[in-house]
């Protein structure tokens, strides 16, 4: 009987401990603080709890940043030491005819969900920047309406800007110079860089830059002082491939906060998917502020082009660019959860709070695919390795070569006496004033007269005493300048050039990876007419339809199989690297972004190149600089090279012709060399001076600037059955002016 009430008390024991009456209400996380924005007079001032930021209604500068998160809340991560200050585009619509600053998203009536700001300059057919813009490429000012905005949504941790650039049908020609957004960014706060897996670490600071020895370029010093005393600092050993790195910025040791420049799309970049940049590096004027840049019309490693006709309708929206500023985590941390970021953004992508501007929606956007099939009887197993397809605005007309500037095909004109050029660029003239100053003019020859004239009164003389630092170094050695005085020389222009995918900064470009098979999809294009182009490694050359594709709102469009034939010139011979527009195979592909790998070839290769096709490793014996062969070693890097041979060794197969026409094909990823000498087996076939390629990339510690295809043909009858010799030779002079090779093939028909 007691056990049978003590099962039963059990049971209802069990029955009350199971009976929980009504479930409580789930907590739910406090909603993030709304959005605020507010007039300050000069300034707005955005707020979402975790971000505050400033800017400047004139300039549409943003000219504060600031989260409670950091270690010491609410600390001020923009800098004020070097340089543009804080966080700016590079045009301003400061000096603009007519400037007018609003409120283009009330938080208020959005449910405090977002607020976006706006900056707008209207040009009215003027120039924007006043009569002295400093913008590389910029003569003659911008002519064109510039607006400039920043969004912040509820809850986010970090903002947008975009820019929208517009050139009405009622003005005249003009162009956009070289153009970012960038950040100076506080020294106090930010001392670790991060582009890459390979370069993200601490770096030097300002103090030490002050501290160091100038070296060939200004923009480059020895360090004597600080952890990294006796290394060269260079700012372009931070460049990058920008379609790699959708994620890069500065981050702090000591207030654990990031700030990092994320693309969600790259259709606003110039120059296609292998755009090399500059990125992140302490500015190189007095006190190195941390430098954040992403380039939208980037010339560094091979310029673009962005020239409007008179009367031309164009407009162009850059970006929305998130700038991202997590906090609370150490510096790799940070760089991983950035990383992580953007691949979020760029599902967000295109963005939906963008409106009143030529920003098409997703509804509003097209996908474009096909099958891309390489056909190619030279190659035993015709396929793909690291496709890339694209669509780009049609390529334009080729630009006629301006004549050379020399004595002879100029005449004196009225207000003083030609001189000839110095042996520079060609799209720089000098004339000579009747008091014997010498001036320059960024004009063309005029072809009619043989002439060129000058509108302009010789220049103020210029102030040459030297100002020095505290530290006794020489004062403003860097590449910053005030905006210039009248009376100022010129700005610097760059020269018109045809415009292809890889120039291109005027208009929207679309690439993707393909797959294996040849199979792709470009998604979210906008409407519009395009070219569509191919390239891929292993493959000389690229695919460029000769059709243009017209894209319309929404469309879904199939091109279907579309057969790609490599030009060839003949039977192929030997091949030196592989074709894919840098020189990564070679040695020290790997490890290039280092000052001075010109001068270091010398150490490397003593005896200089001797390669023999089928038995020497590219990656060992084969250099990414053929440059003057060292033999000053100073130690600034101000270095003269003697003559430098290269000689490749190779067996002509058996049958192949030896009679008719050969052709050295070079596949060119940067050169500043002004001929190549060439030897076909002991005689003498150059020199070649058609070479071409540009970006500096030497100079500036690249392997990829603005790629060319460059052929030398010679007689084959120079070639032999058995063993042959070519033998390649940069002409002594400055040790940075050689050639940077992405391959060399011999084909003979």
């Amino acid at each position: 009987m007691q056990s049978k009430y003590t099962l039963v008390l059990a049971a209802a024991i069990v029955a009350l401990c199971g009976f929980t009456g009504p479930k409580p209400r789930k907590t739910l996380a406090p909603a993030a603080p709304p959005v605020t924005v507010v007039d300050d007079g000069p300034t707005y001032t955005l707020s979402n709890g975790y971000l505050t930021v400033k800017v400047n209604k004139r300039t549409g500068d943003l000219t504060s940043v600031k989260t409670p998160k950091t270690v010491t809340p609410n600390v001020e991560l923009m800098g004020y030491v070097s340089g543009h200050h804080a966080g700016y585009w590079e045009q301003s619509p400061a000096l603009a005819p007519r400037e007018v600053a609003s409120i283009t998203i009330d938080p208020a009536k959005v449910n405090g969900d977002r607020g976006e700001v706006s900056v707008k300059g209207y040009s009215d057919g003027q120039s924007i920047l006043g009569r002295n813009p400093t913008a590389a490429g910029q003569g003659g000012g911008l002519i064109a309406d510039l607006e400039i905005r920043y969004t912040l949504e509820r809850g986010a941790h970090g903002l947008y800007t975009y820019a929208i650039f517009t050139h009405q049908d009622t003005y005249p020609a003009g162009s956009v110079g070289e153009s970012r957004f960038g950040f100076k960014l506080s020294a106090s706060v930010f001392d670790w860089l991060s582009v890459d897996e390979q370069r993200n670490a601490l770096m030097p600071t300002g103090k030490d830059w002050d501290e160091g020895t100038d070296l060939n370029m200004k923009e480059s010093r020895r360090l004597t002082t600080g952890i990294y005393k006796g290394r060269a600092e260079h700012k372009y050993d931070y460049s990058a491939d920008q379609s790699k790195i959708p994620a890069f910025g500065w981050s702090s040791t000591k207030e654990k906060v990031g700030l990092y420049i994320i693309n969600p799309s790259f259709e606003y970049l110039s120059s296609g998917p292998l755009h090399f940049e500059l990125t992140g590096h302490l500015d190189d004027g007095d006190g190195g502020d941390p430098t954040l840049l992403d380039y939208w019309r980037g010339t560094h490693y091979g310029g673009s082009e962005l020239n409007f006709a008179a009367n031309e309708p164009w407009t162009k929206v850059v970006g929305p660019i998130f700038i991202y500023v997590p906090t609370g985590n150490d510096p790799k941390t940070l760089f991983t959860d950035a990383k992580q970021k953007a691949k979020t953004e760029q599902t967000r992508w295109p963005y939906s709070f963008v409106q009143g501007v030529d920003y098409p929606l997703a509804n509003q956007r097209a996908t474009v695919k096909g099958k891309m099939k390489l056909i190619d009887p030279q190659l035993a197993m015709p396929k793909f390795s690291n496709l890339l397809v694209g669509l780009s605005y049609p390529d334009g007309p080729p630009v006629p070569s301006r004549p050379r500037l020399t004595a002879d095909n100029l005449v004196p004109i009225t207000t003083g006496v030609v001189v000839q050029t110095p042996p520079k660029r060609d799209y720089t003239n000098y004339v000579r004033d009747t008091v014997g100053r010498t001036i320059r003019i960024p004009r063309p020859v005029d072809p009619v007269n043989n002439a060129v004239r000058i509108d302009e009164p010789a220049p103020a003389p210029r102030d040459t005493s030297v100002k020095l630092l505290p530290n006794g170094k020489r004062a403003n050695r860097g590449t910053y300048l005030p905006p210039r005085q009248q009376g100022a020389r010129p700005a610097f222009n760059f020269p018109r050039q045809q415009l292809t995918w890889q120039n291109d900064a005027k208009h929207y470009e679309f690439w993707t990876n393909a797959n294996a098979d040849g199979s792709f999809t470009l998604a979210n294009v906008r409407p519009g007419t395009y070219q569509l182009h191919a390239i891929a490694d292993g493959v000389l050359g690229a695919y460029d339809a000769t059709a243009s594709v017209t894209i319309t709102p929404g469309q879904k469009l199939d091109l279907g199989t579309i057969e790609w034939r490599p030009v060839h010139y003949g039977q192929q011979i030997f091949q030196v690297g592989t074709p894919n527009r840098s020189a990564k195979e070679f040695y020290k592909g790997d490890d290039h972004w280092h000052w001075g790998m010109y001068i270091e070839y010398a150490k490397y290769f003593p005896n200089d190149v001797n390669f023999t096709v089928g038995k020497s490793n590219p990656a060992k014996d084969w250099y990414i600089y053929h440059v003057p062969h060292d033999i000053d070693n100073k130690p600034d890097g101000r270095d003269q090279g003697r003559a430098t041979p290269w000689t490749i060794n190779f067996t002509m197969p058996a049958g192949a012709p030896t009679s008719g026409k050969a052709t050295l094909r070079f596949g060119i990823s940067g050169s500043s060399a002004r001929q190549l000498d060439i030897a076909v087996n002991g005689k003498d076939v150059g020199p070649f001076t058609d070479i071409g390629g540009g970006g500096a990339s030497m100079i500036r510690d690249g392997i990829e600037g603005t790629w060319v295809e460059r052929d030398f043909t010679f007689d084959a009858a120079l070639l032999k059955p058995g063993q042959n010799q070519i033998v390649l030779t940069i002409p002594a002079g400055g040790v940075a002016n050689g050639i940077c090779y992405d391959v060399i093939r011999l084909e003979v028909q």
